[in-house]
């Protein structure tokens, strides 16, 4: 009957979909195991894609000045040595949040932190 068709026609496109997601995330994790670069936001970087790779060598947050300390966190724990690039005399971050969180130190950037403890003339490595 036509209606027992539908119900196969869509668990047969069920099954393809799954497939195809499958086969999806298989490609894209071989390409970033084996990429020597991978380019993410902040916040994209806890893709639960990513897991699976160890850890990167090196994570670079650009325009650090206006990333916001909680979205920086996300990265650098996936790395084992972090650079944070920006220039803290720009733009501070927009926060829109008029919540307590933010004005207790939410909205802080990693940037303004590391400023205020090592000022703004000292370079630290390892």
């Amino acid at each position: 009957s036509r209606g027992t068709d539908k119900r196969l026609a869509y668990r047969e496109l069920k099954s393809l979909r799954k497939e195809i997601r499958t086969r999806e995330e298989k490609v894209v994790q071989e390409l970033i195991t084996s990429a020597q670069v991978v380019l993410a936001t902040t916040v994209g970087a806890a893709n639960r894609i990513l897991d699976q790779v160890d850890a990167f060598d090196l994570v670079v947050i650009d325009e650090a000045a206006q990333a916001l300390e909680a979205s920086c966190w996300i990265p650098i724990l996936r790395g084992k040595r972090v650079v944070l690039a920006g220039d803290h005399c720009q733009l501070p971050p927009t926060i829109k949040s008029k919540h307590k969180a933010a004005q207790e130190g939410l909205g802080r950037t990693m940037f303004e932190r590391l400023m205020q403890l090592y000022g703004d003339d000292k370079t630290t490595s390892n």
